[in-house]
């Protein structure tokens, strides 16, 4: 009973702190971090495309993103304007923002919403009040003050950075730097003159002489009245990745050295290891250390040394999230390999867990994995929670087997050599490469199903007691693309094939769920029949899933269609089609998401669909079909991104976690998953109490579906009723005349299927 009230009172902490319903979060990763800028106390981190700052004088740590105060996602570059005390912002759609010292954000998108070519933004260098854009295409002046595109310079050069010097504007380019007065016509090509013929990546000034790094070669100081280049850091190998001044010196930064010069005879080269980028703020260094974010630094014995703990927020490690589910104890787990077949792309092994409940993220080992199995740790696309152990973990990776983890350490890799696991091409000298575990998914029993896809026994289970077994089935011998393993509310499995020969396999296990021999099985492959007789050629099947009614949900690249009885649909093999009524009088309807590319799909205690889709982000749809709730966008909601790659639903408070190709966001919603039975004890409401400034919705959890919700005040007098949602009912605060209800105490009272009435909960409300 204690435990019991202590996991209650953490949920109830956890969600009168978290998002209300309707509220948006996201979740990027500021990980890699690879530039930073010196603003006053603060220090900006550009990360993972992301922005986060750290207080040198207090050392507080503040992360930036589309929700809280940016205009958009994926920053490309930052750039400090010391004049008017703000950063510039640059993304990789060419908007830009400037962010001040108290937060506020001026959003210029002038350059974005402007129809050309091309608008990559290469570089920023700000003088003054005015920054330099380097672009695809030439040159373009921001006035900073008046937030006003001054002059365009199309030069027809893809231009890396830019520096006005002595009265005349310089522009590094790919094939030289070139240079022209600002008494000429600018916009005028033949008043560019070229000064050099290699690539040019950054122009700077110290002492009224430029530097310029030469990409391939090195550092070389230039004098612009004898037009002469003098050789001063040669690479020797390595190649340096930023050049700046500091007004005091040149800082010029590789991945294992940074050179400093404080003039043409007095360079010093340091020793570094893992920089991207290396800031001197005149008392230390600020090395940029990719994943493991920021770190100051000093100088000891000619080495440049971490002197404190690396920064990096609390984040996910990367923004790869191609698969997500929630385990019993509210963890998210995540893992981020990629699986499409037609273009593979191998990511680093990414494996990640949210702890719900305390806001932090863990992410899985794989610094030494590598070293420990001799074989790359590359693209894990599934994991799952052992449910008879919490925080025992198994995770797949397409092309390198099954790797275990307990208590967040590595355990073990099954591999060729241990286990029954298969290769693609067994008698290749690289086989070892090719063990594609698709899926893993542990059933109820603790017993682990693994999707061993392009070899003749795709199903391997590795039972509880540590042995393993496999299930042959002929219709999916050696098919290329087997994915998601399930066992439906009947006891039957059904299997997805994802790609190539693509369709839904369902077999009936008939209760002897090890042994095939008594199965009946069938294969419905790239042609789907629907009940109007209408053929669609599917290339693609991404999602599969079962609802509370027992219907079979299937999401392909040409829409979404319905097994509603599986029973029959095992014979006939028809799919149904939602029809969606007009309601324009002419009594006609249309298919759901007829023709929409469908990515991922999740059913939510309210019994509806959360549709993923890949160019069209996220549809919330009715429990039968006929209503589009919400369709979520970039344009309409703080998305990432509206290429859909997964979903996850926290049932107990409601979260739709939603994976993108650029990161996740999680949306809360108004359904959680219903109780069987009510039980006062497990309903709650929140937030509780309600404060004076609270607008949102009050939500009051831990009911049945459908159960009939009262709520009056202290006198009894009825203030609102309606029906949950899943296990969810919402109050909006008002009475039934629309107007919020004046302080005191209001009861909640709720109707079972008898009709029997309870108080289940209390409500404070303080205005």
């Amino acid at each position: 009973m204690i435990k019991r009230f202590i996991a209650l009172f953490s949920i109830l902490i956890a969600l009168a702190a978290s998002a209300g319903t309707g509220d948006w979060v996201l979740y990027p990763s500021y990980h890699n971090a690879t530039y930073c800028q010196k603003a006053g106390d603060r220090i900006y981190i550009l990360a993972s495309g992301a922005l986060f700052s750290y207080n040198t004088s207090d050392d507080e740590v503040r992360t930036y993103d589309k929700i809280n105060t940016l205009s958009d996602i994926d920053i490309t570059h930052i750039a400090y304007c010391k004049d008017i005390k703000a950063l510039v912002i640059v993304y990789s759609n060419a908007n830009i923002d400037i962010l001040y010292e108290d937060d506020e954000v001026y959003n210029i998108s002038d350059f974005k919403n402007k129809s050309l070519p091309s608008k990559k933004i290469n570089g920023i260098n700000i003088q003054g009040t005015t920054a330099y854009l380097s672009t695809s295409f030439g040159i373009v002046e921001l006035d900073l003050e008046e937030y006003e595109f001054t002059n365009t310079y199309n030069t027809g050069l893809n231009t890396y950075c830019t520096y006005l010097f002595k009265d005349k504007l310089f522009c590094g380019t790919e094939t030289g730097m070139f240079c022209c007065d600002i008494n000429k016509n600018l916009l005028d090509k033949n008043n560019w003159v070229k000064k050099n013929n290699h690539f040019t990546k950054a122009i700077c000034e110290l002492d009224g002489m430029l530097y310029c790094h030469l990409y391939e070669y090195g550092i070389y100081s230039y004098n612009a009245d004898t037009n002469i280049l003098k050789d001063l850091i040669y690479n020797h190998g390595e190649k340096y990745n930023a050049v700046y001044s500091t007004g005091k010196e040149i800082i010029a930064s590789a991945k294992k050295k940074t050179t400093v010069i404080t003039g043409p005879q007095n360079i010093v080269t340091y020793k570094n290891t893992g920089s991207n980028f290396i800031l001197w703020d005149g008392n230390s260094f600020w090395d940029c250390k990719g994943y493991r974010g920021i770190v100051k630094c000093d100088i000891k014995d000619n080495n440049i040394v971490e002197v404190a703990t690396p920064i990096v927020p609390n984040c996910p490690i990367r923004n790869y999230c191609e698969f997500m589910q929630f385990t019993s104890d509210d963890k998210l787990l995540v893992a981020g390999g990629n699986l499409n077949f037609f273009d593979i792309t191998f990511y680093d092994g990414t494996l990640m867990e949210y702890d719900y409940l305390d806001d932090k993220w863990t992410n899985l080992p794989e610094d030494n994995i590598k070293q420990v199995t001799g074989i790359p740790y590359l693209n894990l696309c599934s994991i799952d929670e052992d449910p008879t152990e919490p925080g025992h973990y198994f995770a797949g990776s397409f092309g390198y087997g099954l790797y275990e983890f307990r208590d967040g350490k590595f355990v073990k890799h099954y591999n060729l050599d241990n286990s029954p696991l298969e290769s693609v091409l067994p008698t290749s000298y690289e086989a070892y490469r090719f063990v594609r575990i698709t899926s893993v998914k542990f059933d109820n029993e603790g017993n682990l199903w693994c999707t061993n896809t392009g070899v003749k026994n795709i199903v391997k289970i590795l039972k509880k007691d540590g042995t393993w077994t496999e299930l042959y089935y002929k219709a999916v011998d050696k098919l290329p693309t087997i994915v998601d393993p399930f066992i439906d509310s009947r006891g039957w499995l059904w299997l997805t094939s994802l790609q190539d020969e693509t369709g839904v396999f369902c077999a009936k296990m008939n209760g002897t769920t090890f042994d095939t021999s008594d199965d009946e099985s069938k294969i419905w492959l790239n042609k789907f029949t629907n009940q109007d007789g209408i053929s669609y050629d599917v290339y693609q099947v991404y999602a599969v899933v079962e609802d509370m009614n027992g219907e079979i949900w299937v999401g392909t690249n040409t829409g979404l269609f319905v097994i509603d009885n599986p029973s029959t649909f095992f014979d006939k093999g028809i799919f149904k089609q939602i029809k969606v009524p007009r309601n324009d009088g002419t009594g006609l309807a249309d298919y759901l998401l007829s023709g929409t590319y469908i990515k991922a799909m999740k059913v939510d205690g309210a019994n509806r669909k959360w549709v993923g889709t890949n160019d069209n982000g996220v549809y919330l749809i009715s429990a039968d079909g006929k209503e589009t709730i919400h369709h979520f966008t970039t344009e309409n909601s703080p998305l990432p991104s509206n290429n859909i790659v997964s979903i996850a639903i926290n049932g107990k408070s409601g979260d739709v976690f939603i994976g993108t190709d650029k990161g996740m966001a999680s949306f809360m919603s108004d359904a959680t998953r219903p109780q069987e039975t009510l039980d006062e004890k497990n309903i709650y409401a929140y937030p509780n109490p309600v404060r004076a400034n609270y607008s949102g919705n009050i939500s009051i959890v831990g009911l049945t579906h459908g159960c009939n919700v009262k709520i009056v005040d202290a006198a009894g007098f009825l203030i609102n009723e309606g029906t949950s949602n899943g296990g969810q009912y919402n109050w909006n605060g008002r009475n039934q005349q629309g107007e919020k209800v004046p302080s005191g105490v209001y009861y909640v009272l709720t109707y079972d299927s008898n009709g029997d009435e309870g108080v289940a909960t209390k409500i404070l409300v303080t205005r």
